[in-house]
């Protein structure tokens, strides 16, 4: 027989799952909702979350993760853990299309690569793990983005600062999130020369079976080799691999009720 699930331990950890970044506040309601609980459930957890340290209570009554976590990521690499589960998808990728492939995690408003597949083509990506790049502008940041409601995405705007990098980087909220409903709309985020003219980039979110988004995945290929139909012909490919990431993750992460 197996061993019972605690599921108390499991909406406690959904609860501290749903803080999308670092610095983030949610309200008791706006938790309740985003994870579909009710109220009194929820403040229970809050509360025993608040007392041990987990979970802070800011002044004007929000939340926010509390300075236990950052002392028990201290003892965790997250970033070696996702190279372990993404390298070979990336390796793959690469193989496959003979262009860079990247997986990064948000990182405080930024994005930080966690593997980087070798693309056999000539062009060479002056990437590594462990580079990070601002959320706005890449491929990768914009996947990430679009996985955050309304109220996350402007709090998360009103803490950037928006640096040009070339002609095509988008450099105000509104570019951003217009850009971003045309990202879910069609399923996959693009860097169009936002960062280095020339250089296009097609990238997914990696979501967790709770929905949550882990990561983002990407290939990376001057504007010449990418036409419509070959982003098209990427983005399916991208999106099965995330679909794989995201199960493998979902078994190291807070399953379901």
């Amino acid at each position: 027989m197996a061993t019972p699930r605690n599921s108390s331990v499991i909406k406690a950890f959904r609860i501290l799952s749903a803080f999308r970044f670092a610095g983030e506040k949610l309200t008791l309601s706006q938790l309740a909702r985003r994870l579909d609980l009710n109220l009194a459930t929820t403040h229970r957890f809050l509360t025993t979350l608040v007392s041990v340290g987990a979970v802070s209570r800011t002044p004007d009554g929000a939340f926010e993760l509390g300075l236990l976590l950052a002392d028990l990521g201290g003892r965790v690499s997250i970033a070696g853990t996702m190279h372990s589960v993404t390298q070979p998808h990336m390796d793959s990728l690469a193989g496959r299309f003979g262009e860079t492939s990247h997986a990064a995690i948000p990182d405080n408003g930024q994005v930080c690569y966690v593997a980087k597949g070798e693309g056999s083509r000539s062009l060479t990506i002056i990437t590594h793990i462990g580079k990070r790049l601002p959320a706005y502008c890449t491929g990768l940041g914009k996947a990430l983005l679009s996985e955050f409601d309304d109220g996350t995405l402007r709090q998360w705007i009103q803490q950037q600062s928006f640096q040009r990098y070339t002609d095509r980087t988008l450099t105000s909220p509104r570019a951003l999130e217009e850009e971003l409903a045309r990202t879910r709309d069609r399923g996959y985020a693009l860097d169009n020369e936002e960062v280095e003219t020339g250089l296009r980039c097609v990238a997914v979110p990696v979501l967790d079976r709770n929905r949550q988004v882990r990561a983002a995945i990407s290939l990376s290929a001057p504007t010449s080799r990418l036409d419509q139909a070959k982003i098209h012909e990427i983005a399916a490919a991208l999106q099965e691999h995330a679909n794989d990431i995201g199960a493998v993750l979902s078994e190291t992460s807070t399953p379901p009720d």
